[in-house]
């Protein structure tokens, strides 16, 4: 502060100077003590509001920063998560109570501020519940409930700074009147002061004008501070002395420093909190948008799901149910949302029960299969997983399960140990039944020439032929085996399936009797199919036979046939079916039907629901052989008292098939040419050298190819023809004739097995019009072959082909 210098009577007090203006005129001593007594009361006590206006304004901006200071720890703690700031918090929390009861103490005696301090008494407490609930939010988190919270608390937040800035501006209200109060003193004292200058001497008068004059200047200055800090404005105090109002004075100024400081301090901390409130409120939008792009995420994945996904409550209750739910349960959204889950069987609505309580406890299910039922009632398999789901609080809440149908897959699982079943059994019948061939074909052989050797002793001969009845009936069981094996030789021709389904049924007709009607719907539409046409004729007689024998009290027979597509669908539910064009052969009788398991065991071999001795048990093992060796599928529709239906899908051959080229005559058997043969068998050699040779042939023999080559190349003898079996150690017979054909290639072959599949040697197959003789074989037949193959004109096809 800047000023002249204060002199000796600047120094004295108000008391001092008026009793030194009181002594010079006696009379006027005791009204001028009079007045300046009531004066110096008004003075003590405007600087005791003046005081207490300073101490209101000071709590009242000491609550103000310690709500900001709460608000701020907990807003920090959400947004950090660090418990430090927690500590400003509670400690805060812990000194408001004290500052409240401050400002109530101070403001007591006003009515209008205690008022207002109970207003703000009541919104601090509002506060600070919402900051207390604000701070049960988990930091870092977002949620609906806590963004409510955190508006409500910015709400309060707004309306309690309000408040305090209201009663601060009541308090400086104050100060204004208590300063114009002591002007009205001023006032009352300089009428005194006149009144007694009139009274008293000259110098008294002059004294107590002077002293007037000096207190109406300082009084004057001190209305001008007074209104200066209300108005806050700026300015410099001069230094007038060391009395009551020189120390007034000093106390407005210092007051007003103080506000200024405080109000410096209340502006910095709302700016910063309003910088902190856009910080916060931009880190919530990006949060929001986060939250939007996942939600969009996870409704696309779920919705687009091919699982079914459906959530539960903890009393069971349906509270989600995802697309790929309705297309595999049939129901709806709309008609499981709150409704309890409808997909459990009755039979295990006990073991979901159960699976509830698990549920509650928050236990997961993985990996577990169970039948679940449709809307429309028919009941699939599902393969089961769940997690369970958690409120806010970390409570369990519910559970999510997912559930893929694996129907398909178990029906896919049960033909493939089905078809492995029948594939081991079938390579177990071919192998006993080709070696059982080898020596049917020695018994068989042997046997016709003992017939024709011993003709002359008819009992041996009948004997023989019983040897030689009972030979053929293995003969025919082996070939029946060899036939469900797939081992049976295939010869297959280009041929019309409706020319074939025709030429049938004059022989169905004279199976089935005249109580059972034959109904025939044949696809006029072309359907060239490659197979052998003695194996389809066996397989429509053989069906044909169960069906007759399924309806005993006679009945209707059909026979369809038709071009059909069979799509990658279908092949991905059948194994070993190839999507593309194929026939069907449909045969279907009104019979007494089957049960799901004869269904399941019916292309077993000896598996059979006839009475003992009515029938072997092959039939179907060999029609299931078959088809399969065609490269076809076979389907099996029945239900008990409603009949049965078999389905057999054979592909339609290839645009450039050709048929198969007509043989010759044999004519006569006796022949002159050179045989080779090889065979690695040597009983079954020594009986076609023996058959041969009384036939007139020239025969040479060897054990397996090595040796058929090497009298190949030493001998000059022309070689007719090679008989060779095809399967030998140290090659096979394929391999033979083609290296054979390189040396001499006039030679022409034939290929003899017991042991013979469309797989013969090394994946190959044999090729239309190649010569092929079936072991066992009998000798009649041995030398007709012979005949018929010597006998043929113009190249001989390629022995075999490899299939891919």
């Amino acid at each position: 502060m800047a000023g002249r210098k204060s002199t000796f009577f600047d120094s004295l007090s108000l008391r001092s100077k008026g009793l030194l203006v009181v002594l010079i005129p006696l009379t006027a001593v005791l009204v001028v003590a009079a007045s300046f007594y009531q004066y110096s009361r008004g003075v003590d006590a405007a600087e005791d509001w003046v005081n207490h206006s300073y101490e209101v304004g000071s709590q009242i901006r000491a609550l103000s920063i310690l709500v900001g200071n709460a608000e701020a720890g907990v807003r920090g703690y959400l947004l950090t998560g660090n418990r430090e700031y927690l500590r400003h918090y509670e400690e805060s929390r812990r000194e408001i109570p004290a500052r409240l009861a401050n400002l109530k103490a101070l403001v007591q005696d006003d009515a209008g501020a205690m008022s207002e301090a109970a207003g703000i008494e009541s919104l601090v407490r509002v506060n600070l519940d919402l900051l207390d609930r604000l701070r049960q939010v988990p930091p870092q988190t977002q949620s609906e409930a806590g963004a409510r919270v955190l508006d409500a608390s910015n709400d309060a937040v707004e309306r309690l700074r309000a408040a305090l800035e209201a009663m601060l501006a009541h308090e400086r209200g104050l100060l204004i009147q208590r300063t114009a109060q002591a002007e009205r003193l001023e006032r009352r004292l300089r009428e005194t002061l006149i009144g007694g200058g009139i009274i008293g001497l000259l110098g008294g008068v002059l004294a107590a004008l002077f002293f007037s004059m000096a207190i109406e200047k300082r009084i004057h200055q001190l209305g001008k501070t007074a209104r200066s800090l209300v108005e806050g404005r700026q300015f410099e105090a001069e230094e007038k002395g060391r009395d009551e109002i020189a120390n007034l004075e000093a106390t407005l100024v210092e007051s007003a420093r103080l506000l200024s400081e405080q109000s410096e301090q209340l502006r910095q901390a709302r700016t910063e909190l309003e910088a902190k409130v856009q910080r916060r409120t931009s880190q919530l939008q990006r949060a929001n948008e986060e939250l939007r792009e996942a939600e969009q995420v996870r409704t696309a994945i779920i919705g687009s799901s091919p699982l079914a996904i459906w959530a539960v409550d903890l009393d069971g209750r349906v509270t989600f149910w995802n697309p790929a739910a309705t297309r595999i349960f049939g129901w709806t959204e709309d008609e499981v949302i709150g409704h309890p889950l409808p997909v459990v069987p009755e039979e295990l609505r006990a073991e979901y029960a159960q699976w509830l309580e698990r549920f509650r406890r928050g236990e997961a299910i993985a990996g577990l299969e169970r039948e679940r039922v449709r809307k429309d009632g028919k009941r699939i398999q599902v393969e089961i997983w769940t997690a369970p789901l958690r409120d806010a609080s970390g409570e369990f809440n519910g559970t999510i399960a997912i559930d893929s149908d694996v129907t398909d897959r178990k029906l896919l699982e049960e033909q493939f140990r089905r078809s492995q079943g029948l594939e081991a059994v079938g390579r177990l019948a071919g192998g006993v039944a080709h070696d059982f061939n080898n020596l049917l074909t020695v018994i068989n052989g042997y046997c016709e020439t003992l017939i024709e050797e011993a003709a002359a002793h008819p009992e041996l001969v009948e004997y023989a032929k019983e040897i030689q009845y009972a030979g053929n009936r293995a003969a025919a069981l082996t070939s029946q085996l060899l036939t469900f094996g797939r081992r049976q030789v295939s010869q297959p021709r280009l041929v019309d399936l409706n020319e074939l389904v025709k030429r049938s049924i004059q022989l169905v007709q004279r199976v089935i009797g005249e109580d059972v009607e034959v109904v025939t719907k044949l696809d006029p539409a072309a359907c060239r199919v490659m197979v052998d046409p003695a194996h389809i004729d066996q397989v429509i007689m053989n069906l044909v036979v169960n069906a007759r024998d399924a309806m005993s009290n006679g009945g209707r027979l059909t026979i369809e046939t038709a071009r059909t597509e069979l799509d990658e669908h279908y092949a991905e539910r059948h194994i070993g079916v190839e999507p593309g064009s194929y026939c069907l052969l449909a045969i279907s009788d009104t019979g007494v039907g089957m049960t799901a398991e004869m269904k399941n065991r019916l292309f077993e071999p000896f598996f059979t629901t006839k009475p003992v001795g009515k029938g072997t048990g092959l039939g179907l093992s060999i029609v299931y052989g078959i088809v399969k060796q065609s490269r076809g599928e076979i389907g099996v529709y029945s239900e008990p008292g409603k009949g049965t239906t078999f389905k057999i899908y054979l592909p339609v051959a290839a645009s450039g098939a050709v048929a198969e080229p007509v043989r010759q005559a044999a004519g006569e058997l006796r022949g002159s040419e050179t045989v080779l043969v090889c065979e690695d068998e040597e009983r079954i050699r020594r009986l076609i050298q023996t058959v041969l040779e009384r036939l007139g042939y020239r025969v040479l023999v060897s054990g397996d190819p090595r040796e058929a080559m090497r009298l190949a190349g030493s001998t000059d003898l022309k070689i007719d023809l090679l008989l060779t079996d095809v399967v030998m150690p140290h090659g096979n017979g394929f391999e033979l004739a083609a290296d054979m054909q390189k040396l001499r290639p006039e030679l022409k072959v034939m290929y003899m097995s017991g042991y013979a599949d469309h797989h013969l040697a090394g994946g190959r197959i044999l090729e239309i019009g190649a010569a092929f003789l079936q072991k066992p074989f009998a000798a009649t037949a041995l030398a007709q072959r012979v005949k018929e193959v010597l006998a043929a004109t113009g190249d001989q096809p390629s022995p075999s082909r490899f299939e891919g």
